[in-house]
């Protein structure tokens, strides 16, 4: 409670350090002010979109003229949302650093006393059946 009051403080500290103007500058005497007329407007912003015959197939823009307004008014993303990935498939530490891993996730210190079935096999793996052997004859 402690800590999360004393970064409250730092950072609003620094929000109201940053949030004071800088302090004014000396023009020195022989720089001139720019004039007004060096002063370019910018062009306003276009979003206009033109011709749409130029982005679409002719059959799907005489789809979409040819749909009912329902489907004139609605958006329609299609996508794929990755899982993320679970506590209990992440890497458990083994060895000497397994004990002090355990205290700081004591929820998860259970992992440390179980076979971890993400990580890899150390050796070759080897098939449980043999395969069957191959014989010319009788």
């Amino acid at each position: 409670m402690k800590r999360g009051v004393s970064l409250g403080l730092a950072l609003g500290l620094c929000g109201a350090v940053h949030a004071v103007d800088p302090p004014a500058r000396a023009i020195p005497a022989q720089t001139a002010p720019v004039p007004a007329a060096r002063i370019v407007t910018k062009k306003p912003l276009d979003l206009r979109i033109g011709d749409v015959r130029k982005y679409m197939m002719p059959n799907e823009f005489q789809a979409t003229l040819s749909a009912p307004d329902a489907d004139k008014n609605t958006v329609v993303v299609e996508g794929t949302r990755g899982v993320p990935p679970l506590k209990s498939q992440q890497p458990v530490p083994a060895g000497i650093i397994a004990p002090f891993w355990a205290l700081a996730h004591p929820l998860q210190s259970w992992r440390v006393f179980v076979p971890d079935v993400n990580r890899p096999p150390d050796g070759p793996t080897v098939d449980k059946v043999p395969p069957p052997i191959f014989r010319w004859g009788p």
